[in-house]
């Protein structure tokens, strides 16, 4: 791509959109200023490819470019994370009748519904640190550059960000073992 290769960019454009789009989402819920956002960092790209270092990781480096782009773009409040994927049905057993198809369908979303009420309560930096570590299985040091702070800082947001979970999740599961009782 940086000699020039037109398949090599759009080959690069093809695999990444969606994880970017879906990136940028959880940044700010607006999708034109995503698709803004991603347009304009793939026009940088193509515009300054000649003069690009390698990058070590491709997605880590659009990740981090895009993030600029959207804060670039953006209002400040606009940030926040939501939508998260639903579970697509070619991981369920191809062996189950319509009813438990239905069923699992149902409680998955009721889960992921969950989830993303309790993800809307975390701060918007420990919400998107969580999701660079674990949806988009970035390690530390990625998190913390693409966030612009501390290695250390990375890791503390996703560590008390997943304590608030476990502490709602305890909640939860006290609230309705009380209620059944």
């Amino acid at each position: 791509m940086r000699a020039g290769s037109t398949f090599a960019f759009e080959e690069i454009y093809r695999r990444y959109f969606q994880v970017l789009f879906s990136y940028g989402k959880r940044i700010t819920g607006d999708e034109e200023i995503v698709n803004d956002a991603i347009q304009d960092l793939f026009v940088n790209i193509w515009r300054t490819r000649t003069s690009l270092n390698q990058a070590q990781s491709v997605k880590f480096y659009l990740f981090r470019s895009l993030r600029r782009e959207i804060h670039k773009s953006s209002k400040p409040g606009n940030l926040h994370g939501e939508d998260w994927e639903t579970v697509s049905e070619e991981f369920l057993p191809t062996q189950l009748s319509p009813e438990a198809t239905f069923a699992i369908n149902e409680e998955v979303l009721i889960k992921t519904e969950q989830l993303n009420n309790w993800l809307s309560l975390l701060p918007p930096r420990q919400n998107e640190a969580l999701v660079l570590r674990f949806y988009h299985n970035l390690d530390y040091p990625q998190i913390a550059s693409i966030l612009s702070i501390k290695e250390q800082t990375a890791r503390n947001l996703v560590q008390k960000a997943l304590l608030i979970l476990k502490k709602l999740a305890i909640y939860v599961a006290f609230a309705v073992f009380q209620f059944q009782l």
